[in-house]
């Protein structure tokens, strides 16, 4: 049964009263931070957990949603997410769940008792509930019940953040942050908390590409190699070398931040390396298969290949050119041969 008092709108401040309290006792380092995927206990999260900007410039814009996962029977939420302001501003935070269901004739019903960002501090602040808790439970938009039943993931967006990237690494740099969640509280329909675990996120901003030429010689030419990375390519780490009669490789080591993901793009002139029609490119990376993407045109050939660092080793095995001229003329040699004796007469 609801109290009358429910109605009141001494009992909404009671009921955030101990919000504030229960996130007093209930503090950001008493909830487990989970860094993996969401579990089936009731969660609120940045999603997504990683925001990855490969070439971002100042003014370069990206959203994130802090989204509640697995909680049922409840009718308010607060959180406070923060940042690195030396590095990012906050455009605007956006409500979403309590618009989401509640009907729009029922909207002043809301009560946002926080929906606001701090620039300077570089943090947001985020509290939503009912006015009139009874009417929202009367018209049956309350309790909120987010589950796989009516959200196919099983969450759904608290809020939205749009952000603004106000600096930028240099060429081969990473800045890298967490978007960290802080006094998370979720009340059911009474005011009392309920367990929440939370999962924080993280953005990671890549400087401007690093492009480098090297010149590879080869029976006496100087073919160029071009490689474009958000990694580093370790100096005079480019070699060229023969591994059979038909096999030749090209290698090198990029090096980086340890646990970021790194891109190369290889751009390899065909007069130097090649492959037959019908192979693939066969490319290792620390020993291990690696699948490029390869496009081309009349003159080069582009591989793209990612990987985790830190330093990795990168092999690239094809075939030269010049020995599948040399074999054509040897093959029509010894066929010419071949026909030639099939004709002559018996002595």
């Amino acid at each position: 049964m609801i109290p009358r008092n429910l109605k009141s709108k001494s009992f909404h401040w009671v009921f955030m009263s101990m919000l504030i309290i229960s996130a007093m006792l209930y503090s950001a380092s008493t909830f487990p931070k989970c860094s993996a995927s969401v579990s089936d206990s009731p969660t609120i999260l940045v999603d997504p957990p990683q925001t990855i900007l490969s070439g971002a410039t100042v003014g370069t814009l990206f959203n994130v949603s802090v989204s509640i996962a697995n909680t049922t029977a409840f009718a308010g939420a607060q959180f406070t997410l923060s940042w690195n302001a030396t590095v990012l501003t906050c455009t605007k935070i956006t409500e979403v769940l309590y618009h989401n269901v509640t009907p729009q004739d029922s909207w002043t019903n809301i009560w946002s008792i926080a929906l606001k960002v701090n620039k300077t501090a570089g943090t947001a602040s985020y509290a939503q509930t009912f006015q009139d808790t009874s009417a929202a439970l009367s018209e049956g938009y309350a309790p909120i019940n987010v589950t796989t039943a009516n959200y196919p993931e099983g969450k759904t967006a608290l809020a939205t953040l749009t952000f603004n990237v106000t600096n930028t690494p240099p060429a081969n740099m990473i800045y890298q942050s967490s978007l960290a969640l802080s006094i998370v509280i979720v009340g059911d329909m009474i005011g009392l908390p309920i367990t929440i675990t939370t999962v924080d996120g993280q953005y990671v901003i890549y400087g401007p590409p690093e492009i480098i030429s090297t010149l590879v010689p080869y029976l006496g030419t100087n073919y160029t190699v071009t490689t474009e990375t958000n990694a580093s390519l370790v100096p005079d780490s480019v070699g060229f070398e023969k591994i059979n009669d038909t096999s030749y490789k090209l290698d090198f080591n990029l090096t980086g931040t340890d646990g970021t993901t790194a891109y190369v793009n290889v751009t390899i002139p065909k007069a130097l390396m090649s492959i037959g029609p019908s192979d693939e490119w066969k490319v290792d990376v620390n020993g291990t298969e690696a699948t490029p993407i390869v496009t081309s045109d009349a003159t080069n050939w582009y591989l793209y290949i990612t990987t985790t660092l830190s330093t990795k080793n990168v092999e690239i095995f094809g075939t030269v050119p010049e020995l599948t001229l040399l074999f054509i003329p040897v093959l029509m040699a010894a066929t010419l041969v071949a026909v030639g004796l099939r004709r002559r007469k018996p002595v």
